[in-house]
């Protein structure tokens, strides 16, 4: 068995204290996050929404993220976050199927999507 507690960002466990996936819970954002980058992974990511609102842009779809659903991108899809509701924020749980070093790859929004 393994305790996992958040230490300086929002995220509870990775590959840098030995879990093979990587979980975070997020506070309530009323912003998009500095460095917010359209970028993919070579593993699934889960957003498990549980409150507030907001939108990512998936392969130029633009994707609400809205309390009580689950949006599961896929490996290789580009996506990033694009608008949050400035009033109610929004706050989730993100879990990465996989935890590995450098597996962000970020991209411009112009390749495509």
């Amino acid at each position: 068995m393994h305790i996992y507690y958040r230490g300086n960002s929002h995220l509870l466990c990775g590959h840098w204290n030995g879990s093979p996936v990587e979980i975070g819970v997020t506070p309530v954002l009323k912003q998009i996050p500095p460095g917010n980058a359209y970028h993919y992974h070579p593993y699934h990511e889960y957003y498990v929404v549980l409150e507030g609102r907001a939108e990512l842009l998936v392969e130029g779809e633009r994707v609400p993220l809205d309390a009580d659903t689950v949006v599961m991108v896929e490996p290789g899809e580009r996506h990033r976050l694009t608008w949050v509701d400035p009033e109610e924020g929004v706050r989730w749980v993100i879990i990465k199927e996989h935890s590995m070093p450098g597996t962000k790859y970020c991209v411009s929004e112009e390749s495509g999507g």
